[in-house]
């Protein structure tokens, strides 16, 4: 048959789904699990982020003193949301969901490395969960722009600031895309050679 179109370029989601058949076959039970820890995941970074982003200079002042109460609020309001039950009871949703894992800990990575003294070990967790983004669904193109829209909204006083004080992780993520191209090409590959599979007879 031929390959599920909605995992063609998602070689992450194609591993994890393979992984799920391995232990449980086409028992539904693991790959709802498998969701489900995706998406609690999501919402303890969604925490992080909310949390740390109000303890930012430019809103501590105002919010400092209820920011772990906010950030409690928004991760618990956005984990248990009804319109989030798909990402948990659809198995395939899990491409979603799994790029925005990812793409929530790219930018948890880059505010922490902000703020650490171990700045090349998150600098490479940021980068690393970029490209995982990338494996997982297209839209994760837009992460790098994103954090370099969050440095100049709260921590740099221009983009060319941003960009002299954090070169390398910007060369880093945008070298993210490379790999996402890789990824398609891959696929529109595969996809081709499955159609003339199909076509001949050979499936």
């Amino acid at each position: 048959t031929l390959f599920p179109y909605t995992t063609l370029f998602r070689s992450l989601i194609n591993l994890s789904l393979a992984i799920n058949y391995a232990l449980g076959g086409y028992n539904v039970w693991g790959y709802h699990a498998f969701n489900l820890v995706v998406h609690i995941l999501a919402g303890l970074t969604l925490l992080g982020i909310v949390r740390r982003t109000l303890l930012q200079p430019a809103l501590r002042a105002r919010f400092g003193g209820a920011a772990n109460e906010l950030a409690l609020a928004t991760a618990v309001l956005w984990t248990v949301h009804p319109l989030q039950t798909e990402s948990v009871t659809y198995m395939i949703q899990r491409a979603e969901s799994l790029m925005g894992l990812f793409y929530l800990l790219t930018l948890y990575c880059f505010i922490r490395a902000t703020e650490s003294q171990r700045v090349r070990l998150w600098y490479g967790l940021c980068i690393v969960a970029c490209a995982l983004g990338m494996a997982s669904k297209e839209v994760m193109v837009s992460a790098p722009v994103m954090v370099m829209l969050y440095d100049r909204a709260f921590l740099s006083e221009s983009f060319r600031e941003a960009w002299r004080q954090r070169r390398p992780l910007y060369l880093g993520l945008s070298a993210t895309w490379i790999l996402q191209g890789v990824v398609m090409a891959s696929g529109s590959i595969f996809a081709n050679a499955s159609i003339n599979a199909h076509n001949i007879g050979v499936t």
